[in-house]
């Protein structure tokens, strides 16, 4: 089957959605999102706001303001996802450099012995000496160019230069002792949730990062774990897929932050939002009575 649909302009989008029912009072502001956001964009907005007939046609008093408030409350949340997942990734790599650098010299990632997983091993070692090799970072550079005998930058800066991703992978292949146990202790979790939380919300990050639609998203790639000890699982309710919407999302970072950053306003900002925008909270994968419910609310 071959794409033989043509390109629409703004304009001819808007009546597009005119004639399948939305209702748009300024024509003008909403050819404006068209041709600035983007048509394909807006459309991740309007799924469920439509029926179920085949013909895309929007259930009845729905407008395209309803449309731009909830582009704008996606775009607020990733904001506050993004500036929580910083936090966490940062605490991350600062206890990995500090636990393993005090104990094992500040090249520990460079031992084998360190590590159950050697080609993980290989891929991060293998990444950081390409990049010290052809540094762009400023403080690579001068590292480089003080401490010529050196090929390789001390854990500092070795792992500055991971993604969130990698750095979890590189948790993840470490030995299930020493340092590695601390740093799970010190989350209040199994080292295997840690690494599958924290290799899932790197997903969640780059969506935040590309200016991807999250707030209704299954995101459903490298699935994490909840734990189901007792001394760990979450407290309040969840179902079977919450571990792939924004309500899991919110309920693994929730638990992260408290184990470092107690006093944390993470979850206030996210409900004042969906408060200030009126959201369906079911449509992110919430309770029904999550006010009372929530993970958040049930520690």
């Amino acid at each position: 089957m071959k794409y033989t649909k043509t390109p629409e302009t703004p304009e001819q989008c808007c009546e597009i959605l005119k004639n399948r029912g939305l209702i748009i009072n300024d024509p003008d502001r909403a050819i404006k999102y068209l041709t600035n956001v983007g048509y394909f964009r807006l459309t991740g907005y309007m799924f469920h706001l439509q029926s179920n007939d085949g013909k895309h046609t929007f259930i009845d008093g729905t407008k395209f303001d309803d449309i731009i408030a909830l582009y704008q409350f996606d775009k607020k949340l990733r904001g506050i996802i993004s500036e929580y997942l910083e936090r966490i990734e940062i605490c991350l790599r600062a206890k990995l450099t500090d636990k393993y650098s005090i104990t094992n010299g500040f090249f520990w990632y460079n031992d084998r012995e360190l590590f159950e997983d050697a080609e993980i091993f290989d891929t991060i070692n293998r990444e950081i000496k390409d990049t010290f090799d052809d540094p762009k970072e400023l403080f690579l550079k001068r590292f480089k160019s003080k401490y010529v005998d050196e090929d390789m930058p001390p854990s500092s800066m070795a792992l500055e230069i991971l993604s969130l991703g990698k750095l979890a992978r590189l948790y993840k292949a470490l030995k299930n002792k020493n340092g590695k146990s601390e740093i799970a202790t010190e989350f209040n979790l199994p080292s295997s949730t840690i690494t599958s939380w924290y290799i899932y919300l790197a997903n969640v990050r780059n969506i935040c990062a590309h200016h991807s639609r999250l707030w209704n998203k299954k995101v459903t790639a490298d699935r994490p774990q909840f734990p189901t000890r007792e001394k760990y699982k979450f407290k309040g309710e969840n179902f079977e897929d919450s571990n792939t919407t924004l309500y899991g999302i919110i309920s693994m970072i929730d638990r992260l932050l408290i184990s470092f950053n107690p006093k944390n306003t993470f979850t206030s900002k996210i409900e004042n939002l969906i408060r200030e925008y009126s959201i369906n909270c079911l449509l992110m994968g919430f309770p029904e009575d999550w006010e009372k419910t929530a993970n958040w609310r049930c520690r």
